[in-house]
């Protein structure tokens, strides 16, 4: 069993690195706790070539909660239904390619939280390198809660109790709050237009709330996904639109950003109902591999915008 407590290093603007703990070997409730604890407070927790296997990625998952099999089950190993298998070789697999800002890149994702566009939000993800890109595939993460803290108090004011609809929208092209503006589709094959379709179909618009407060520490976030959503509900069409891109202007302000640049066995856990994150892309014809388990849980303010759905039905139906 691991005997000492880790060290806890605060990372730059936010976040924090775990060192002291080996992985390879049972974590005491104690280590389990500390970072647990770790995680709440600081958002994203990094553990630096640390993490060499599966059974280490696990036991350092279950610091955070119970893993849950990734709702794409094509992408879970067979061997471990709760590890997302997430290597790209552009040689064999077709890539999403955006042009972003001139620069052609496969696997970009705008700013996001996950699964904003159904109403059951997973508490996060461990995310882990087998493979770093050569070039590129660096990931960044935005905290919420010091995004809240920018705003003005007037406008903390005007959001508290406002809701945003989401929708899934796969098309990154097309997101339009909080994303640069020049991001371009690069040869979308009809493969991959028939999936955006598909998924498009899969998932009735939801609902959210623009602020949350963090059951373990009363923090507020601004709890705004800019990748999905479609406008503030109840708010004039202009209005809401003029909010959200002040809002993700706010959100997606890259001051305030940790990005990391990945090294071998490197792993990042992210709260999901605390941060924001995304994929800078990789250049064509580069590879990467890596790893990621998905941390259950639901913060139980999220719904659809048709009340009559039912969320276990649609559950159902999601589309691998």
């Amino acid at each position: 069993m691991t005997a000492s407590l880790p060290e806890v290093i605060k990372l730059e603007p936010f976040g924090c690195e775990i060192r002291s703990v080996d992985f390879t070997q049972d974590l005491s409730p104690e280590v389990q706790a500390a970072i647990h604890t770790a995680f709440v407070e600081n958002g994203i927790v990094l553990v630096r070539e640390g993490i060499p296997d599966n059974d280490a990625h696990m036991r350092l998952s279950h610091c955070f909660g119970e893993p849950q099999p990734a709702v794409t089950k094509k992408l879970n190993s067979n061997e471990n239904p709760y590890m997302m298998m997430l290597d790209f070789d552009p040689a064999k697999n077709p890539a999403n390619t955006y042009e972003v800002d001139g620069k052609r890149l496969n696997h970009w994702l705008g700013w996001h939280w996950d699964q904003a566009f159904v109403p059951e939000i997973v508490r996060g993800a461990c995310l882990r390198s087998t493979m770093p890109a050569r070039e590129g595939g660096v990931t960044g993460w935005i905290y919420g809660g010091q995004a809240y803290d920018r705003l003005s108090p007037a406008l903390r004011a005007r959001i508290e109790g406002l809701d945003v609809v989401y929708k899934f929208q796969g098309a990154q092209e097309k997101n339009p709050f909080g994303y640069p503006w020049d991001v371009k589709s690069v040869n979308r094959s009809a493969e991959q237009l028939a999936s955006l379709e598909k998924y498009d179909a899969a998932f009735p618009a939801v609902v959210h709330p623009l602020v949350i407060t963090l059951p373990e520490t009363g923090r507020k976030i601004l709890n705004l996904s800019p990748m999905h959503a479609r406008y503030v509900l109840g708010v004039d069409e202009s209005e809401s639109a003029d909010l959200l891109t002040e809002l993700g202007d706010v959100l997606t302000d890259e001051r305030y950003a940790y990005f990391h640049k990945w090294a071998a066995n490197d792993v990042v856990a992210w709260d999901n109902w605390a941060t924001v994150h995304m994929a800078c892309g990789i250049p064509e014809g580069v590879s990467r591999g890596a790893r990621r388990t998905t941390i259950s849980g639901d913060y139980r303010l999220g719904r659809y915008l048709d009340a009559s759905l039912d969320a276990a039905s649609y559950r159902e139906r999601l589309p691998d």
